[in-house]
């Protein structure tokens, strides 16, 4: 696999950066909230695990390029390690294993894609 098989023009780079970053800071702020208890309800919120944490490492990816994949992909575990670790402190949160579990699947899907975009050389 060629590592910068995908173009990315630098309009998208920064859209991709700024919907990372901005995830990632809506899930810290508002994670602290009483707006994210129970917002939503089990199973369905192992989805949203999986969503958000596949958009942040496919966004950080599209932002940086195909050579910082799994760089991508652990620090959105490492994020997803720290909003389980700081539950465990806020009132009416949760840490809970399987939360964790779906967060690693949709960062695993998002390198897979990734990896298939890169594999065939799409250009965006």
């Amino acid at each position: 696999m060629r590592t910068e098989a995908v173009k990315r023009t630098p309009v998208i780079q920064w859209l991709a950066m700024g919907v990372a970053t901005l995830m990632i800071a809506s899930l810290i702020r508002l994670g602290e909230t009483e707006l994210a208890v129970g917002l939503i309800p089990s199973p369905w919120d192992k989805l949203a695990h999986m969503a958000t944490f596949g958009t942040i490492a496919f966004s950080l990816w599209l932002a940086l390029g195909q050579r910082w994949l799994y760089s991508c992909a652990v620090f959105a575990f490492a994020i997803a390690l720290y909003d389980e670790w700081r539950q465990l402190a806020l009132p009416g949160r949760e840490a809970e294993l399987a939360d964790l579990l779906a967060n690693g699947v949709g960062i695993v899907l998002a390198v897979l894609l990734a990896r298939y975009i890169a594999a065939r050389g799409i250009r965006s």
